[in-house]
């Protein structure tokens, strides 16, 4: 349907071919079988441990047609599981075929299931793809058995015989300006850090945190500006940087004499010959890493990622600058909704929708590109978390039924992150009263007044007690940390069940509750927040309190919901969220935006 329509930052092809997949395997079996392994280990990731992967990288796909962000391939005496949590549970059993099965994780974990399959034999895994953590967990579920994980080659780059080529982007410098400071400072800040904790150096493997540190970006990963390097931190504040040296050639000047550059390929060896205490994060470490630091006279400190926190913590240049990018795409969101909202005859498909909210991204110049590939689901397929649309997948957005689109921009000043569930005519009582549930559980945490040191576990049921009530729930957690003209998911911050990192001051965080119905459809709202402190309360007990900012300011769609339900502490904060959107970004819209823009921020009683 429509294959001729095409977007400059999105493609709409079919990237994995699950027909492909039966014959692949096989292949994978037989290679399995030559290296006198009894399984093989077939990850979503990459030797920099990222969830966005360069299409060298995608061996999962390759393998199996699954298209998804995250997920483990398992293959073990004959059998073939691929293990995926619950945004991925019905995508996975439509990308794939027989003989793979669909494993639901976590509640089946990797070890379990071998385990059930087997107790012996040799279970090979690529050190590149595999975190410390992840290896240290899989050996301790199976030291009690005759189960070995092996580090081998990657079998799948011995069959995969047009493998992509390494991405080659060029670097570039990420201005003061925006950065907030300049990368000597940052290096000297935690190059104390470093010393103040008695270590020598630190190794820096995720490229977001380097790109941070260094205050660089690239075009390693599709709508993520990274570069794939590592990097090794020391204590005099000197960085050795292991990268392919023509990607940064142009940033000599920016580097300065502070920072060495070095092949990738020369990695390891420097590990070796690091000595003292060295600060490392286990849980994004590649294995082949560790074992390399293992062979080295060091002690290691495993206290995570130095970078992950500071970057996290954004500071005032930073928090002003999102609030900019925040701003501009706002601007293009309404621009897009009210064209939508005119389209109610047009025979739109989803493709179409996702095209025209580019083009008025696109129509700002201060737009780079998207943060993620846009989810643009009506109907049945709004049910699918993640889903996103290709020309097979692709529907036409038909009246009286649900439209949800998450989506988001690279900026400078930013990256954004938003989620508007809309429809065209009238839709059921049943989804108008999911979409108020929903709502309250997303106003509930916008409106949150909490103590220092609550985690994302402390509030996370807060967004999902109106759910819970009516014995509903989303099996994705409510929120993500986002960065600073980086990756659209950043940690260590996040708003789940199982976060338990504090929140602190100048963190952002995603606000985005929602409901799923099989078959028919998917509610989500979101918005991204950023993490303040409250002002006083007089005669308050507790030292320091924290309340959240709110930084999307585009109208949520009155007309799916169900008032009757809503508090009147709740239609305030709406009408009073609505007020705000019209005095930011109605000045900025053409008159027939502005009507719209009127309308959909009307007040409610």
């Amino acid at each position: 349907m429509h294959k001729e329509k095409s977007c400059k930052f999105q493609s709409f092809a079919s990237t994995g071919d699950p027909k492909l997949g039966p014959k692949r395997l096989e292949a994978l079996q037989d290679q399995i079988a030559k290296t006198n392994l009894d399984g093989f280990l077939v990850p979503r990731s990459d030797s920099f441990r990222g969830e966005y992967v360069a299409e060298k990288d995608q061996r999962l796909r390759w393998l199996t047609g699954f298209e998804g962000s995250a997920g483990i391939c398992v293959l073990v005496n004959k059998r073939v599981g691929i293990f995926v949590d619950g945004r991925y549970t019905i995508q996975a059993k439509n990308q794939t075929l027989p003989p793979i099965e669909i494993i639901n994780w976590p509640n089946i974990k990797v070890t379990d299931w071998i385990m059930e399959i087997t107790n012996k034999g040799k279970i090979g895994f690529d050190p590149w793809l595999h975190s410390v953590d992840e290896i240290e967990q899989y050996r301790k579920s199976t030291e009690n058995t005759n189960i070995v994980l092996q580090p081998t080659e990657n079998l799948i780059d011995i069959i995969w015989t047009d493998q992509p080529a390494p991405p080659n982007a060029k670097a570039f410098r990420y201005e003061a300006k925006f950065a907030g400071a300049t990368q000597v400072n940052k290096r000297k800040i935690l190059a104390k850090e470093l010393k103040d904790n008695g270590n020598s150096a630190a190794v820096i493997t995720l490229p977001e945190g380097i790109a941070w540190l260094l205050n660089i970006r690239g075009g390693d990963v599709e709508h993520l500006p990274i570069v794939h390097a590592f990097a090794i931190l020391h204590s005099n504040y000197k960085v050795d940087l292991f990268v392919d040296k023509t990607k940064v050639e142009d940033l000599k000047k920016h580097f300065g004499n502070g920072i060495k550059l070095y092949n990738q390929n020369d990695f390891l060896s420097h590990l070796k010959q690091l000595t003292g205490s060295i600060c490392i994060d286990k849980a994004s470490l590649p294995f082949a890493a560790f074992e390399a630091l293992l062979s080295s006279k060091v002690t290691l400190d495993p206290r995570g990622d130095i970078t992950a926190l500071p970057k996290a913590c954004k500071n005032e240049i930073e928090l002003s600058r999102a609030r900019e990018a925040h701003l501009i795409d706002a601007v293009a969101m309404c621009k897009f909704l009210c064209w939508l909202n005119s389209q109610s005859e047009s025979k739109l498909t989803e493709i179409d929708l996702v095209i025209s909210l580019e083009t008025f991204r696109s129509q700002n110049p201060e737009f780079y590109d998207i943060s993620f590939e846009t989810i643009c689901a009506s109907g049945p397929n709004a049910a699918l978390p993640h889903y996103r649309v290709n020309y097979d997948s692709n529907r036409a957005i038909e009246k009286n039924e649900v439209i949800l689109i998450d989506s988001g921009g690279q900026y400078k000043g930013g990256t954004t992150d938003i989620t508007r569930t809309t429809a065209l005519g009238e839709v059921s009582g049943e989804i108008k009263k999911a979409f108020t549930l929903v709502l309250k559980g997303m106003i509930s945490i916008s409106r949150l007044k909490f103590p220092k040191g609550m985690a994302g576990c402390d509030l996370d049921a807060f967004a999902r007690v109106h759910l819970w009530s009516e014995g509903l729930d989303f099996a994705h957690g409510t929120g993500h940390g986002v960065g600073q003209f980086l990756s659209v998911h950043e940690g260590p911050q996040r708003l789940s069940r199982t976060s338990k990192v504090p929140f602190e001051t100048g963190m952002i965080i995603s606000n985005e509750p929602g409901f799923y119905k099989e078959g028919h459809f998917g509610i989500r709202i979101e918005n991204l927040l950023a993490v303040t402190k409250a002002p006083k309360l007089e005669n308050s007990t507790v030292e320091e309190m924290f309340i959240f900012e709110t930084l999307n300011f585009v109208p949520i769609d009155k007309n799916l919901i169900d008032i009757s339900l809503m508090t009147n502490e709740e239609k305030d904060w709406l009408n009073e969220y609505h007020l705000k959107c019209r005095k930011k970004i109605r000045e900025n819209l053409e008159e027939n935006e502005k009507i719209w823009l009127d309308h959909a921020t009307k007040k409610i009683e």
